[in-house]
């Protein structure tokens, strides 16, 4: 199995600090997050991963190299259109994925074993499982947050301005092949995002909700602590919240890569 991790675009509300860096290269406690997330999904089993490039990629792949040093084999796929949803994005590693994959954010750190326990299940030929947190009270902007509705084990709806939503969207996939197609529909109907493609695919009740509660966290925003941490900056009145502490004990867990 291949992972493919999106690290195509600038991180717009950390627009401030990507100026000469792309947003995967900001490093959480000394080390990239990308290279935190690579290092999970090694851990994890999967040593062939293909990563989306596309703002100032020229500095993610002179970093990253073919991934050795991490104990990886990474193939890059470029996209000149890194300021479009990331539906594109995706779209575009079509070509190198013919098999199942995890599909993976390059600014979502997570517990490796969470990826180890996906990677296990078996999808219909024409499904996908998008793993979900509903412990909501420790969503740090839930208005921001990309908010899904579950019933049965299955996702119904998805989008950031649900009304009725009983889960958040942590950005980790697994998908068949058939997801490109779908997203191949979408696009041509001007419906550019991910989101887009997983609510078509709910409409069939083709996707799986699998629940990751507290086991995955996301680095976005320069006004929460974790990312506060991240950059090596203090920007008060801020206090620490249950999912930046969560986080902050999870990273301080992962081994350094080697390098």
């Amino acid at each position: 199995m291949k992972a493919l991790i999106i690290a195509a675009g600038r991180g717009k509300r950390l627009r401030s600090y990507t100026h000469s860096i792309p947003k995967p290269l900001i490093p959480v406690l000394g080390i990239p997050l990308i290279e935190r997330i690579i290092r999970s999904v090694e851990r994890a089993g999967i040593r062939r991963i293909v990563v989306v490039t596309g703002y100032l990629g020229h500095k993610l792949k002179a970093r990253l190299g073919n991934g050795s040093r991490l104990g990886v084999n990474i193939e890059y796929v470029d996209n000149p259109q890194w300021w479009q949803p990331n539906g594109i994005s995706v779209l575009k590693a079509k070509p190198l994925l013919q098999t199942n994959f995890a599909l993976l954010m390059s600014d979502h750190l997570f517990d490796h074993k969470t990826l180890s326990e996906l990677k296990r299940h078996r999808l219909d030929r024409e499904e996908s499982i998008l793993c979900v947190d509903k412990s909501l009270k420790n969503i740090f902007d839930i208005h921001d947050a990309t908010k899904v509705k579950v019933r049965k084990g299955k996702i119904e709806d998805i989008g950031k301005h649900l009304e009725q939503y009983n889960g958040i969207d942590t950005g980790m996939f697994l998908c068949s092949p058939n997801f490109f197609k779908v997203l191949e529909r979408t696009i041509r109907r001007g419906f550019y995002s991910l989101s887009d493609a997983v609510r078509a695919l709910a409409t069939q009740r083709k996707v799986r909700a699998y629940e990751i509660t507290d086991r995955f966290w996301e680095n976005g925003r320069k006004d929460c602590y974790f990312c506060c941490l991240a950059l090596r900056k203090w920007i008060p009145p801020l206090r620490p919240h249950s999912w930046c502490l969560s986080a902050r004990r999870h990273i301080r867990s992962l081994p350094s890569p080697k390098g």
